[in-house]
């Protein structure tokens, strides 16, 4: 069983030694070992898993709060956290007795892809998995990775019958593959996983938004796909903060070219840094107010609407675009010691413009929540 959520003092440290371990982790294009499972120890990847199973439970207020927090120090250790906690949520889904030993070991640490990349069919009380998946994040320390599948009950039905499912596949099974060479988020450990003929019980696996939790706390009421999306929102804003703050750090020495003054003190500088604060803050204001609002209806018992949960999608994906916005000016102003290697600065842009690809906050989201403003509502859209 997981050990009480950490103090304030323990996850400051916490953040801070991500920070110190930013270069190394960026290099490796991974979380070092000993620091994932330190992460885990102290709750991170168990955040919204019930506390019947050993779990934190933490309200989502609560949780994209931390993850904000440790973006700030290194945005790959939040990503990889907030794709393992949010892929904990199957945690309710899955039948405590395995449930709990899978999401809630010591030190277990999990992630997960939901787009449906996996084909397979029942046998018996298994299904039979193969598909190749990208961008799974976590998955170099990971022991568990749920893996989005069309499942059919016979291997011969027509796939126009399968059904929508994350399996829960353990590490011995996946075969992994380093094709995590990009321009942001270098250290999450993003490549592909692939399953080729894996034998995955079906007690293993669950349907989301289709399947019951067993848990009836509030925490598993939340819309998955617009919980999936405020936390990619809360790596982006905590990213943005640290752009910010790192500019503000060193403006007030810095010089450009055969100039007299230094950056501060020119108005242009001033305005400009000013505008990407309000931005920050009215993003960040927007998706918390948003975010605490869909909470307090949960915990009220009122429905989940699909415009609730398209307004969690967008002020999550707002949060994302917006914090990239305030990054390019911070890049922009910082001038030409931005684009080194050894400038954090460069490394949030890089970071920034990342997270504005994952599929759950790219621009397109907003085309999904126009539909439903104007009653285009279907079953089948992900919010």
């Amino acid at each position: 069983m997981q050990e009480q959520a950490m103090t304030t003092k323990q996850f400051d440290d916490v953040c801070l030694q991500a920070a110190s371990l930013s270069d190394e982790i960026e290099a490796a294009r991974r979380l070092p070992a000993e620091f994932a499972r330190q992460l885990a120890a102290q709750g991170m990847f168990s955040m919204f898993v019930p506390r019947d199973l050993g779990g934190h439970e933490l309200s989502p207020v609560d949780g994209m709060a931390r993850l904000e927090q440790l973006a700030q120090h290194d945005a790959a250790s939040a990503w990889v956290c907030m794709i393992g906690s949010t892929a904990a949520l199957g945690s309710a889904f899955i039948k405590a007795d395995i449930a709990q030993p899978m999401f809630a070991a010591e030190n277990r640490i999990t992630c997960g892809i939901f787009a449906p990349n996996g084909r397979g069919y029942r046998d018996g009380d298994d299904y039979v998995v193969s598909g190749r998946w990208a961008w799974a994040s976590g998955s170099a320390n990971a022991d568990y990775i749920g893996l989005g599948c069309l499942l059919t009950e016979n291997p011969d039905d027509d796939p126009k019958t399968a059904e929508m499912r994350l399996v829960m596949a353990p590490r011995e099974l996946i075969e992994f593959h380093d094709t995590w060479h990009t321009l942001g988020l270098k250290g999450t450990s993003s490549g592909d996983v692939e399953l080729s003929q894996a034998r995955i019980p079906v007690a293993h696996s669950y349907a989301i938004g289709k399947d019951l939790p067993w848990h009836d706390g509030p925490l598993y009421q939340m819309p998955y796909f617009a919980f999936l999306a405020a936390g990619v929102g809360a790596v982006a804003l905590g990213n943005a903060r640290a752009a910010i703050d790192d500019f503000t750090g060193f403006v007030g020495v810095k010089k450009g070219a055969g100039e007299r003054r230094t950056l501060a003190e020119k108005s242009g500088v001033q305005s400009q840094l000013a505008q990407a604060e309000a931005t920050l803050r009215a993003a960040r204001l927007l998706y918390r107010d948003t975010l605490a609002t869909i909470w307090q209806d949960v915990c009220a018992g009122v429905e989940m609407t699909p415009e609730k949960r398209a307004d969690l999608r967008l002020v999550s994906t707002h949060a994302v675009r917006q914090s990239v916005a305030v990054v390019r000016i911070i890049h922009d102003l910082a001038g030409g010691t931005s684009v080194y290697l050894s400038s954090p600065i460069q490394r949030r842009l890089r970071d920034a413009e990342t997270m504005t690809q994952h599929m759950i906050a790219n621009a397109s989201t907003y085309e999904l929540v126009g539909r439903v403003m104007l009653g285009g509502y279907n079953e089948t859209m992900q919010l």
